[in-house]
């Protein structure tokens, strides 16, 4: 948490926007560390940790069987069933006085018969008895999260525990936690275990309970209301409202009730790419300073600076850069995204915006942001500074004399990016007339006080062959920080895993005012024009048809020449059709019409990733539209990560040093 001498002495600032929230979960005074502080919330809010009474949560004491037998069955939404279990003593040391006795019966009790039986989650001792009040270890608090994803004794290898932690490894159960079986855990790492639970895939797929479909921000809370708000869609209620401090701000997923009508609780996302950052944000008030930096990581020790998504050092910081922390990777993430902008509207109010549409978005605005976007009013023309996650981390007004440096990339269909802190951050806009090409972004207000976002396209446009090993366009080299965008994405040129790229593929290049180039544009190959590719369908009297994927069919006839290039129904072929717009059926002419070149059976060692792949000693791009067909169900996967996935063997088709289809069979 930020200390109060500090929030003074940055407050003085006219940018320093230094409004951390406390770290600790609600109503649990003892719980400091944030990771741990999000896992109780997500129990609280669901009903499975309660405190003891005191307004703590005691991290670091131990839990019992009995605790642990609550916690699983509360985990599971049956904790209105244990009332029906405390009628009968299945452990003599487990009586009806005892306080936990529905709950220890309930898990105890398996499901089903014969063939189709499932154990219980818990099972007593030797002696018959449970020894309810004993510390709970490692290895049994596993096991019995284990089986509650469907997994006995019958999977996993060795021997109780080791069988059951090799299970929790490979399903993520045991993500961030690494105890002997035997060790006691503390009530913080069983809090852990259970949110990875929620995480962890089932045994035959899904998870326990239902998550949202979507990656969503958890905007607030209206206790009054009973309802979440969420990044996306409308509020939705929840079974037990009351306000998660640690988890607002964050990304995440909504876990449903069993009816899948309300809102249990929200599980941050656990991949590095959603892990929350600090809702937060430092401005850096002068060139090289790192002032703020140790209260923004709460103190955290040799932590890694990136800059625009580039390692940095403390020099390369620049007077109003945004500053945020990422307590996941120990890393401060800084970006110098600014956009000239118009402030369009805000919700729920000017003095506190939750999200401010603006650059025709609507973008998430850091907690902490909102001291300086008060000042401003919908209608302005405002200065918009961006943290690397893509939120609003302040705006400065006209008077302030800062304009906007950022870029904007355009993909093929006019859609405009914005770049942003090494990523791109998509926009509800469009810009046509530059398809392709990168440029400053601005915001302005045309004729007819409309409000029109822009991009200036620099000058520039080189070309050349792209040497990615010596880091050159054509004879002019590439600049540090020089953003190449391949196919709609932002690489690192050492991402890049051909050699060199022809200049066919270079869309646009900008060379900056040191002579080097700073800007490179990457496009999939350009095929011959009217050209399609596909698998022929029928062939007979000198008339095909070929099967484009998503690109439909189109049929026509084609000269004697062609009957000797072996077009034959299941040929996967490169074809011309003189008449656009052809059907099947119709009399069009292909002109030509020829098999594509065969490599069968391609190993896993020939392929780059999901970009190229190594045939005859050359490398072979792979663009992202390649046509991919399933030789097993008879048709067109939907794209090429999900034929990939597949696996099985792999038939590649070529034409002009490029993939044109890709065959997979098991």
């Amino acid at each position: 948490m930020i200390k109060k001498r500090f929030f003074a002495a940055l407050l003085t600032l006219a940018m320093a926007l230094t409004l951390v929230p406390a770290v600790h979960a609600a109503g649990f005074s003892d719980v400091k560390d944030t990771d741990t502080a999000r896992d109780v919330e997500v129990l609280r809010l669901m009903g499975v940790v309660q405190g003891d009474g005191n307004g703590t949560f005691r991290p670091g004491s131990s839990l019992t069987r009995a605790e642990f037998c609550k916690m699983t069955i509360e985990l599971q939404q049956r904790g209105d069933q244990a009332m029906h279990y405390r009628g009968r003593v299945i452990f003599p040391d487990v009586r009806a006085s005892h306080w936990a006795i529905g709950y220890v019966n309930l898990a105890s009790q398996g499901t089903g018969s014969g063939e189709s039986a499932v154990p219980g989650l818990v099972h007593g001792f030797p002696d018959g008895t449970f020894q309810p009040d004993k510390t709970i270890s490692y290895g049994e608090a596993v096991t019995v999260l284990a089986r509650v994803l469907g997994y006995s004794d019958t999977y996993g290898g060795g021997v109780w525990p080791q069988n059951y932690l090799d299970i929790g490894a490979a399903c993520g159960l045991t993500k961030g936690l690494s105890l002997d079986g035997g060790a006691q855990i503390t009530r913080a790492q069983a809090a852990k275990l259970f949110v990875n639970a929620l995480r962890a895939e089932k045994l035959g797929g899904g998870n326990i309970l239902k998550l949202g479909d979507e990656e969503v921000t958890l905007l607030s809370v209206d206790v009054a209301k009973e309802t979440m708000r969420l990044s996306s869609g409308s509020p939705i209620k929840m079974v037990n409202p009351d306000v998660p401090t640690v988890l607002l701000g964050t990304k995440g997923y909504v876990v449903m009730d069993k009816d899948g009508k309300k809102a249990l609780t929200f599980l941050p996302s656990a991949s590095k790419a959603g892990t929350p950052v600090a809702d937060a944000a430092i401005i850096i008030m002068a060139d090289g300073s790192t002032d703020g930096f140790n209260e923004l990581t709460g103190d955290a020790k040799d932590y890694t600076i990136y800059r625009n998504g580039v390692r940095a050092t403390r020099g390369a910081l620049r007077k109003y850069d945004v500053a945020i922390y990422d307590a996941a990777n120990n890393a401060v993430l800084v970006t110098d995204t600014r956009v000239s902008a118009y402030y369009e509207s805000c919700d729920p109010s000017p003095k506190e915006p939750r999200t401010i549409t603006t650059l025709g978005t609507v973008f998430n605005v850091i907690p902490s942001a909102q001291q300086s976007l008060s000042e401003l009013r919908p209608g302005q023309h405002m200065t918009v500074l961006f943290a690397a996650d893509g939120r609003i981390a302040g705006a400065l007004g006209e008077n302030a004399g800062v304009g906007g440096n950022a870029y904007a990339y355009v993909d093929d269909s006019g859609k405009v990016s914005l770049i942003c802190g090494g990523s791109l951050l998509a926009l509800s806009v469009a810009d046509a007339a530059n398809a392709n090409k990168v440029g400053r972004i601005s915001q302005h207000k045309a004729d007819f006080g409309d409000v029109k976002v822009s991009v200036s396209v620099s000058s520039g446009g080189l070309s050349g062959v792209l040497d990615t090993t010596a880091g050159k366009l054509g004879n002019l080299y590439l600049a540090d920080n020089a953003l190449i965008l391949s196919n709609g994405k932002l690489v690192a040129l050492a991402e890049l895993t051909e050699t060199s790229i022809s200049s066919d593929r270079i869309r646009y290049a900008h060379e900056n005012s040191s002579g080097k180039v700073d800007i490179v544009v990457i496009g999939d190959p350009v095929t011959v024009s009217g050209e399609v590719y596909g698998r022929v369908t029928t062939v007979g009297g000198l008339q095909a048809t070929v099967d484009c994927g998503p690109g439909g069919k189109v049929s026509g006839r084609y000269g004697l020449d062609d009957t000797t290039k072996l077009i034959r129904e299941g040929s996967f072929v490169a074809a011309v059709l003189r008449t656009n717009g052809a059907v099947e059926g119709s009399s069009s002419m292909f002109n030509p019409i020829e098999p594509l070149t065969a490599y069968e059976n391609v190993p896993a060692s020939a392929w780059i990733g999901k970009t190229a792949v190594v045939l005859g000693g050359r490398t072979i791009s792979i663009p992202s539209s390649v046509l991919c067909w399933n030789a097993d169900t008879k048709s067109w996967f939907s794209d090429l990560d999900t034929a990939l996935d597949y696996g099985g063997t792999r038939n590649v088709y070529v034409k002009d040093n490029v993939v044109r289809v890709i065959e997979i069979r098991t």
